[in-house]
Parts: structure tokens; sequence; C-alpha cells
């Protein structure tokens, strides 16, 4: 049996199943619903006014009940409740297909099920194939259903998601908003306009600000926040204004086990792949990486130090990561333990 220490949180790409029960989160408000369009890939669709909302021009429209819980669609740690609604555009090249990009956003289970139902429907008056799943967690039910559009050599992404067992209690949001979505074309070239205003959300810094915490010390873009979470000894997760690209160090307890080999090797499973071995703050550490979505590219580095083990997991979206990940690397090396 896997340690408890293992397992308090999962990598991105697989889920824990919990017994099932019957709990359930307090459900987040929808105030209203309004249409949000966007210019360049010419798809829409109604969010929740009071969510919070992000956008980046021609590729993304995501609305989520709570902000502190973003990470845990990633993650599928304990947590929150909550729900997100999201749309994606994707161009298709020779590699990113949709049969391709359907594979890729399953999750994948401890015990090698698919619990996947995949049905033919319609989205936005197109064809569409459907993902549904659900499963317990330890706050109970988590829920989503994805549509997959191919449109215009795009492909649209739509997903209605909700943990804590509240996915019927915004059934009536959920069908509206689903109704009101219109696919992504491609979008059409555009002469350059010299403009001073942003185009989507800020790119990590280059300059990195220390940040000093009970049980390490660690320098991260200057326009990121450090936000505490809850999870192990003292866990911090580092965010900008991108909501798939962070850095999250957990400390954990590892008074019962110190050995940094054994514990990868526990791990190796979770995330299906080879470790590869590095150096963090002058210790021995060793890292996973993984896809945990087809956007997302992911690390997660296991070090240990003293009775102390950290897990520092790292999160950059896939068509951003020469922007991206150099300014983490630069991040990780200036981490030190305490």
């Amino acid at each position: 049996m896997r340690p408890l220490l293992m397992i308090v949180a999962l990598a991105a790409a697989t889920a824990l199943l919990a017994p099932g029960c019957a709990r359930k989160a307090k459900p987040s408000t929808i105030e209203a619903l309004e249409l949000r369009t966007d210019d360049e890939s010419k798809f829409a669709l109604k969010v929740p006014t009071n969510w919070q909302v992000q956008t980046v021009p021609g590729e993304l429209i995501i609305a989520i009940s709570n902000p502190a819980i973003s990470r845990r669609f990633l993650s599928f740690a304990e947590g929150e409740g909550g729900a997100k609604v999201e749309l994606r555009a994707i161009r298709m090249d020779s590699t990113t297909v949709l049969d391709s990009l359907v594979k890729n956003s399953k999750l994948e289970f401890e015990d090698g099920l698919d619990r996947y139902e995949t049905t033919t429907t319609t989205l936005g008056g197109k064809s569409a194939t459907k993902l549904s799943v659900k499963f317990d967690q330890a706050d109970g039910e988590y829920q989503s259903e994805s549509y997959f559009v191919e449109n215009d050599s795009v492909i649209t992404i739509f997903t209605l998601a909700s943990f804590g067992g509240n996915f019927s209690d915004y059934a009536t949001e959920f069908e509206e908003i689903l109704a009101s979505v219109k696919v992504a074309e491609r979008p059409v070239v555009a002469p350059v306009v010299d403009t001073l205003a942003p185009t989507g959300p800020e790119p990590p810094s280059d300059t990195l600000a220390p940040y000093s915490a009970q049980y390490f010390a660690i320098k991260i873009p200057q326009n990121f926040d450090g936000e505490k979470v809850g999870t192990g000894l003292g866990s911090v997760n580092f965010i900008g204004s991108r909501l798939d690209c962070n850095i999250q160090v957990d400390v954990l307890d590892a008074s019962k086990q110190k050995n940094l080999d054994k514990i990868v090797a526990e791990n190796k499973a979770t995330y299906k792949s080879e470790p590869k071995s590095v150096t963090l703050g002058g210790k021995p550490a060793k890292y996973f990486a993984y896809n945990p979505s087809g956007t997302v590219s992911s690390r997660a580095y296991f070090c240990v130090n003293g009775n102390k083990l950290f897990r520092i997991t790292v999160n950059w979206y896939k068509p951003e990561e020469k922007v991206y990940l150099p300014i983490f690397d630069k991040s990780l090396a200036s981490i030190t333990f305490k």
C-alpha cells in the first residue's frame, strides 16, 4: 500500500478515487450570465458575471467560481468545492487533431480503468464529440462534460466541470451556457497594428523578487503572487495572471521516509514517466515530466531536506513554453531550504 505521504496530492493526469459518499459542498452562486465574444476566433459563450473570468484573445475564455481552486482542476488534490466553465480554441496542424485532443483530455485513474462515456452530439450547431465522467472524491463527486468540435481547421473544446457534488446544482445555468456557445473559426490574418494596450495575460517578469516561507526561500517573477494553500506542512502557490502557469511548493512530512530514491520509486506509477536527476538548493533532487492536458506541460520535483519532503510542481502553457520555462528554471535555481 502506498504511504499516506505519497498521496497527499496526485498528478494532474491521474485521478484518485474515493469511496462512494454523499458529501456535498455548498454551491457557488451565479448572480447572472453575460455573453462574451472573442473578436479574433469569433467564439462566444455566456459566463457568470460574479465568477473570476480570464480571456486570451483567439484562444480562451474561462470562468472559475472560486479563484482558490484554479489549480485543483490540474492537480485533483483535496481542496474547496467549486466549478468552472471553459472554452478553448486550438488550431489544427499535423499533430494536433481532434482525436488526439480527446484522448489527451482524459484523466488516468489509479486502477487503470477508463470511466469516460463518449457520445456524439452537437455544439453550436456543429457535430461534436462529448466526453462525460464522474467519480467520488473526499469532498463529494467530481463531474465534467467536455465537447470537441472541428470547424474551419480550428478545434473548439468546451468544458463544464464541478467539484463537491454540485454539478446538478448548476443544471439550469449550465444548460443556458451550453446553448449560448458559438464555436471558433480560423482567425483572419490582419495587418500588424502598433499598440501599447495589453493583448492577454501578462507574461512572467524576468526580474525575480525574493519570497521567504517557514521552510524555504525562493525568488519568483515579480509580477507573481504567493498564495498559501492548505496542503502538507506549509505550501505556497506562486501564480501570475495566467491561471494554467504556476509554481507550487508543497512541504510534506518525511519523518517516516527520508530516502529520496524510494519516494520517487513510489511515485513513478502516478506520473507515468522516468525520473531525471537534478540539484535543488544544493540537495539531490529528481523530477518527473508529464502532460496533464493537451495544452499544459508540467514537472514534479522531489527533494528531501532533514525530515521534510519538498514537492515542487511547475505548470506552463505549451504554446508559450519559451516564455515561461526559462524563467521558471531561474526561479527553481534560486530555492534554498531552511
